[in-house]
């Protein structure tokens, strides 16, 4: 696996004018946060809560797209639209597509930790 499949890090050491310990505080506030709004989406499609869905969907894709994180950006917006209209019966997938993401995206944001740079 390479942090470039999941993470632009052009445009995120662009986003960021080269600040690693920036990146590296936004970076350790996201792993920390994440599980919380993926717990907070899975808590809301198991509730059948479409509303809590799309807010916490777009909350995630927020804090994704600071990253340049295209895929996680994207799953992220499918589950917001699904939620926004009310379409519960695909939630379940696209959650699962999300969590993958998330996944990905989080051993990129480690692997760029440990290696020291943008």
């Amino acid at each position: 696996m390479k942090a470039e499949d999941y993470i632009n890090r052009k445009a995120l050491s662009e986003r960021l004018d080269g600040d690693f310990d920036l990146f590296k505080e936004l970076a350790q506030l996201f792993l920390s946060d994440s599980p919380k709004l993926v717990s907070a989406i899975e808590e809301a499609i198991t509730h059948k809560n479409s509303d809590k869905i799309g807010k916490t969907s777009h909350t995630i894709k927020g804090a994704v797209a600071n990253f340049s994180a295209e895929k996680a950006f994207n799953a992220a917006l499918e589950l917001e639209k699904i939620g926004k209209n009310h379409e519960l019966d695909r939630a379940d997938d696209a959650f699962k597509k999300l969590m993958g993401e998330i996944d990905n995206m989080r051993t990129a944001l480690q692997m760029m930790i440990e290696e020291n740079s943008l």
